[in-house]
This record gives structure tokens, C-alpha cells and sequence, in this order.
């Protein structure tokens, strides 16, 4: 089974290169379809994030769904997520977005606790531990639901997405 997985992962790896060799991008036509897309009002109200970050402050950047979308213009690109690790506390996973046409690529590995934080507990619920807020308010640390897993995953997979999509893109288009 093992030899099989892996002459299947050689197989589709090898296949996104010979067809990324085939089909080059252009960034001219790249640019123009994402210009295109920034020009509708519903996709340009997701394209960019606004994050507080204490004392009114904020942080303002391009959000996944801009992201997506440039992938998607661009071409070329395979974004992989498998887990390298399962344990009872932890779940290790590693975020790679590739050029195919550059062979240029980006990976991070990153470590997802299985704890969330609640401000109440549900009946029965164990406490592993509490902690006060910014907000001052008093949080438990409490074991993570497979939801809570996949939701936590999610934004973080998300964001490590972004970032490495963002990173293969050229400065000048991002600034335009």
C-alpha cells in the first residue's frame, strides 16, 4: 500500500510540471483577468482584510479570497496540505504552495494545539486550564471538539494559503 501511494503522489506531481510546462502563463493576461476581477464591487469588498490590533490600531492587507483568486489567474500554482503528525495533543501539518512553472515553492510546517478557549463550560466539561483575556475577562482552556479541529485548521491553512500565494506574486502587481 505504501509503494502505491507514493507511485501515485510521484505520478500527480510529475503530471501538474508536464502540464504546467504545456500551458505557460502569461502575466500580461494573468494581470488583466485579475484587474478584471478587483473591478467587481462584490470581489473587491472580499479582496482586502482589516484586522484591529489594540489601542485602535489595525492591520490591513489582502485576504484569502484575493488570494484565491490571483492563484486561479495565475495558474500554475499547487497548494498541498498533508498531516505529518496525529497525536492526542497536537496535530502537525504542512502548508506548501508551489510554483509549478518556476519550481519556485513555500512551506511552512505548523503546530495546531487540540485546546480551545471557551468563557463558559458546558455541563460535565473539564477545565485544563484558565487564563484572563484581553478583554479582562477569565477563558477556559478546554479539550478540542474534531469541529473545533477542522475549524482551527481551516484559518490557519488559510492564512499560511495567502501568504505563500502572495509571495509568488510580482510586487508591482500587488501594488497596482
Amino acid at each position: 500500500a505504501a509503494s502505491a501511494t507514493a507511485s501515485h503522489a510521484r505520478a500527480m506531481i510529475e503530471s501538474r510540471f508536464l502540464v504546467a510546462m504545456h500551458r505557460p502563463r502569461s502575466f500580461d493576461e494573468m494581470r488583466v483577468k485579475l484587474l478584471k476581477a478587483c473591478s467587481r464591487p462584490s470581489f473587491a469588498n472580499t479582496a482586502m482584510f482589516e484586522k484591529p490590533v489594540g489601542d485602535g490600531k489595525s492591520v490591513v492587507g489582502f485576504s484569502i479570497r484575493f488570494a484565491e483568486e490571483a492563484a486561479r489567474c495565475m495558474g500554475n500554482i499547487a497548494v498541498d496540505v498533508p498531516v505529518l503528525y496525529d497525536g492526542d495533543d497536537c496535530r502537525v501539518i504542512r502548508i506548501e504552495v508551489t510554483d509549478l512553472e518556476s519550481n519556485t515553492g513555500y512551506a511552512q510546517n505548523v503546530s495546531i494545539a487540540k485546546t480551545v478557549e471557551r468563557k463558559r463550560l458546558k455541563k460535565g466539561q473539564a477545565a485544563l486550564g484558565e487564563r484572563v483575556n484581553s478583554y479582562g475577562d477569565k477563558v477556559f482552556l478546554v479539550e478540542a471538539t474534531e469541529d473545533d479541529m477542522l475549524t482551527k485548521q481551516g484559518a490557519i491553512t488559510s492564512k499560511q494559503i495567502r501568504n505563500g500565494i502572495l509571495r509568488l506574486l510580482p510586487g508591482d502587481l500587488l501594488d497596482e
